[in-house]
């Protein structure tokens, strides 16, 4: 039994999955920062999940383990982030509960708290840099002082019994060796790297590996021409008459075919002992300028409804692409499903694409026609080298009638370079006719497929930021292309859609993005942070606390900022 997600129900579904894949991911993160810094001796006063008001919290130990509102992001406190040493100071009122050696055990700051003693505080050192003994001296009704040792674990008692443990300098982050400190700041990134290869493994081992002796369908892709022609089972035997004992033999062929530009297949299979002749035309998708005759219900070079014209008809279509000289530009699109592209134009020389062509490519004479013929200017253009101007001549649809918008009529848009695409792990052209092999369980080929595919999220993260932020001719990247939760959420739904293990691989993706982002030097950051202990080391000089903190806070604000500004976009994104 088949069951489709749709509407509704793939929206919650989403929703539930959103919040648990970054739930999870949050978890994984905090808890490599909290290990390290329990094993360095670091006070770890609050382990929470998620932002905003408290929604269920219990106290282990030394730590409160706290589920916030809002499922964001998450944090560990620990001792020695605070700008001030001491939450109490000389001429504060406070009130101290003993134990039977008359040390302090609580330090009580609620007037209303009953105290084994009160008194106005005259000296004080709950930090104790230099080793000594933590101690308080108060000044009681009768004017007396008397000094109190307060113990290592003693808690401040706020309003409404709130609990701080006291953070004497042994406790704290800065007391610690720089080894330990480094740890406990990677470790975040580093919990996330170790998801991620754990998360690759699941999926690559689930998935197997192709069974490439085999030329049997494993399966087929729906809406590809391969869904309405073919059968999971089916056996290969020939492809443009040529025989194929492999499914490596096939894959070879079907990559000559597109070498020459061809998009005709002609397929011979077995199915069920009998011999059947297929022939289809090949998907192409285009996602220099985010076009492709997937969906399309004529893959041909076919005549415009109501006109005694060919063209191409339209399939899905990308809306990530701006116009040309236009800063705020929306993600309007040109191209709709369902128009008809006779013409394209390239940095102004213009191609016609209504009929079939003679070309020679490689001293081969090659006559080819439709999407075939598209993939050969683009080539012939090098339009993954810059960013050239390009304009569309077609057939725009509107109800049942068909209107012809020519160049001038047609806005200009900059494709995307091949470096662009590369960074984003995104081939330029894509064919196909939707068919897999069967795949079979192999552990030991599985295990280096998992580790091929972390390291290449990790590398396309590492060339998504140099293409942000390296200087360039051609800025095709910016800031506004960034996506925030609202981005994510709108990805996890896709996910979501195209089955379990391909969410587990974006899980994987998303959780090397987090470490890598962590890892920048960027203050507020775990990279930051670690960029404050390397200034350490080298000048041997600790930066002040106080000014630490203040860089670390304007850096949080200026990223709260960014934040809105992609959260934003991602929503006028959604919205067009």
């Amino acid at each position: 039994m088949f069951l489709a997600l749709t509407g509704v129900g793939l929206t919650i579904v989403s929703i539930i999955a959103f919040i648990i894949i970054i739930g999870v991911i949050i978890t994984v993160h905090e808890l490599g920062h909290l290990f390290f810094a329990k094993k360095a001796g670091i006070l770890c006063h609050e382990f929470s999940i998620g932002m905003g008001p408290i929604l269920y919290k219990k106290q282990f130990g030394e730590t409160r383990f706290c589920v916030r509102a809002i499922p964001i992001g998450g944090f560990v406190s620990m001792a020695g982030e605070e700008i001030a040493t001491s939450v109490v100071k000389v001429g504060d009122k406070i009130g101290l509960n003993l134990d039977s050696q008359d040390e302090a055990t609580e330090i009580i700051l609620d007037d209303n708290k009953d105290a084994t003693v009160r008194g106005e505080i005259t000296d004080v050192d709950l930090y104790c840099e230099d080793g000594g003994e933590l101690h308080v001296t108060l000044k009681g009704e009768d004017e007396e002082e008397k000094y109190y040792k307060v113990k290592n674990d003693a808690f401040y008692i706020f309003e409404k019994n709130e609990r701080l443990q006291i953070t004497p300098y042994d406790r704290c982050f800065e007391s610690k060796t720089k080894i330990q400190r480094f740890l406990t700041l990677f470790a975040g990134a580093f919990m996330n790297f170790v998801l991620a290869i754990i998360v690759c493994i699941i999926v690559a081992v689930a998935t197997g590996v192709p069974d490439s002796s085999s030329t049997k369908i494993g399966t087929i892709t729906s809406n590809f021409p391969a869904s309405k022609e073919l059968k999971v089972g089916d056996e290969i035997k020939s492809i443009n008459g040529k025989s194929v004992y492999t499914w490596t033999d096939f894959s070879s062929e079907l990559a000559n075919l597109y070498k020459d530009y061809s998009t005709t297949v002609n397929l011979v299979v077995n199915r069920d002992g009998k011999d059947l002749t297929i022939s289809m035309q090949t998907v192409t998708v285009y996602n220099y300028i985010g076009i492709s005759n997937v969906g399309a219900t004529n893959m041909m070079l076919s005549k415009v409804p109501g006109y005694e014209i060919y063209g191409l008809e339209i399939g899905n279509t990308s809306k990530s692409y701006r116009f040309v000289n236009q800063a705020d530009s929306t993600y309007e699109y040109n191209l709709k499903t369902g128009d008809y592209l006779v013409g394209i134009s390239i940095n102004d020389k213009e191609y016609d694409l209504t009929e079939e062509k003679t070309v020679t490519v490689n001293s081969k004479t090659l006559t080819i026609s439709g999407w075939g013929y598209l993939s050969y200017v683009f080539d012939d253009a090098k339009i993954g080298e810059g960013a050239p101007n390009v304009k569309f001549k077609y057939y725009h649809k509107t109800d049942d009638t068909y209107k012809l918008i020519d160049y001038a009529d047609s806005k200009a848009i900059s494709p995307y370079t091949d470096e662009v695409l590369r960074s984003q792990n995104v081939d330029a052209v894509v064919h196909g006719i939707g068919v897999s092999p069967v795949y079979k369980f192999d552990l030991f080929k599985s295990l280096p497929n998992a580790f091929k595919q972390f390291g290449s999220d990790c590398s396309m993260i590492f060339n998504t930021l140099r293409i942000l932020i390296w200087p360039s001719d051609v800025r095709q990247v910016g800031v506004s292309d960034l996506s925030s939760v609202v981005g994510i959420f709108s990805l996890v739904e896709n996910y979501v859609g195209a089955g379990f293990l391909s969410l587990l691989a974006f899980v994987a993706m998303l959780s090397v993005n987090i470490g890598i982002v962590n890892l920048l030097p960027i203050p507020a950051l775990d990279g930051g942070r670690i960029l404050f202990l390397g200034i350490e080391a080298v000048t041997r000089k600790r930066v002040p606390r106080k000014v630490e903190n203040i860089i670390n806070n304007v850096a949080f604000i200026l990223l709260m900022i960014l934040f809105v500004y992609v959260t934003y976009n991602d929503i006028v994104r959604l919205i067009k």
